[in-house]
């Protein structure tokens, strides 16, 4: 959504927004949701009766360090969809469409990319949509990033180079069309100052190469292998517990509505990885989000922030573990006064069956009584 209302306010989303939310995921009151603005803005909302969202925290997230920019020719329809997505949950900074020799299509910015684009955002959490540049030719749009201070890659057969680190804020992946850059398209960007970089031997697609440079120049320039050190403890590492089998199947059951079999898979799973900060949220989740089970929930919660002390994600996990915990509270609240409702009206229900038996002891008298009046004098003796 456009503007993140502060704490207390009200969220107004997008119609098609409130439909998937309210119609499409069935949102209840009580359950709460994560909302971007796509400018680094992040809040947290609970559903509230009548279609309400009502914002619980709001923070605003620094832009990143280093940026990611995909200089790209443009390909069919199809293929685009697909690539749009996928830049912005790699967390692409700007997208540059490039016109190329061999570009095998034509088209400007539009509402659909935009459309793509927040799809890859609302899938990945990331919170700063891809901006997009205006299409331009080749030859200028890449002379002029680099001449800003951008390290440019691109992809090419006929290279192979290991990308180091670069000190540049700014770092960009050129990918040509489907039938590659022309001899003249490569020797502009060599002497624009683009480095050469090889994915492999074979020949890969637009939106393949795409992909995999992006991936490549992330793991490299963000230095993504970081956090396999940082799980490392006692002597050895923490094996990736979301790739395993198990866990892919939960994420499958859940997604398509079948909740119990995901916590199946989830607990198989975690008794592999007894420890994974990766399980313990998609458990948390699982059990606040979908089968209203908040002492679960809260206790996962509880255990991520345990074995994952230092993640980014903290400030809002400890946010939805006050959350459970409040669920929580409510309904023992909840069942006290239900008790007390019951206690109240099992002695009504005693008192009233005590009066009715008086009553029917005084009814029964009352009848006697009165079969003693109807009755007719006895007969004196006959003389």
């Amino acid at each position: 959504m456009e503007n993140l209302p502060p704490p207390g306010g009200e969220a107004a989303l997008e119609k098609r927004e409130a439909e998937h939310l309210f119609r499409v995921l069935r949102a209840a009151p009580g359950e709460r949701f994560r909302l971007l603005d796509g400018r680094g803005g992040r809040a947290v909302a609970e559903v509230l009766p009548g279609k309400i969202l009502r914002v619980e925290s709001r923070e605003l997230l620094p832009e990143p360090e280093r940026k990611l920019h995909l200089f790209f020719a443009l390909p069919r329809r199809n293929r685009l969809d697909a690539l749009l997505p996928a830049c912005a949950e790699l967390g692409v900074w700007e997208l540059h469409p490039v016109l190329c020799a061999r570009s095998v299509a034509e088209s400007s910015p539009n509402d659909r990319w935009q459309l793509q684009l927040v799809e890859g955002c609302k899938q990945s959490g990331n919170p700063f949509l891809p901006r997009v540049a205006a299409p331009e030719p080749l030859a200028p749009c890449v002379r002029n990033a680099v001449a800003s201070g951008l390290t440019l890659y691109y992809g090419s057969v006929a290279a192979a180079e290991t990308p180091a680190a670069p000190a540049a804020r700014e770092v960009g992946w050129a990918v040509g069309p489907e039938g590659g850059f022309t001899p003249d398209e490569e020797a502009a960007l060599r002497e624009a100052g683009a480095r050469p970089l090889n994915l492999g031997e074979f020949v890969l697609r637009l939106e393949t190469a795409a992909v995999c440079g992006l991936a490549v120049l992330r793991k490299t320039v963000f230095a993504l292998l970081l956090l396999g050190a940082a799980l490392c403890f006692c002597g050895g590492c923490r094996r990736d517990a979301s790739r395993h089998p198990l866990v892919r199947k939960g994420d499958y059951c859940r997604d398509v509505g079948d909740p119990q079999s995901a916590l199946n898979f989830y607990r198989r799973a975690l008794e592999k990885y007894p420890n994974s900060p990766v399980l313990m949220l998609k458990l948390a989740t699982l059990y606040d989000e979908t089968l209203n089970r908040p002492l679960a929930a809260a206790w996962y919660y509880s255990e991520f922030l345990r074995t994952a002390p230092d993640s980014p994600d903290r400030a809002n996990v400890e946010i939805c573990l006050r959350s459970a915990l409040e669920k929580l509270c409510r309904a023992d609240e909840s069942t006290a006064r239900q008790t007390a409702e019951a206690e109240r009206l099992r002695r009504r229900v005693k008192k009233l069956e005590t009066e009715n038996r008086r009553l029917r002891r005084e009814l029964k008298a009352a009848g006697a009584r009165s079969a003693d009046a109807d009755a007719p004098p006895p007969e004196g003796p006959r003389k």
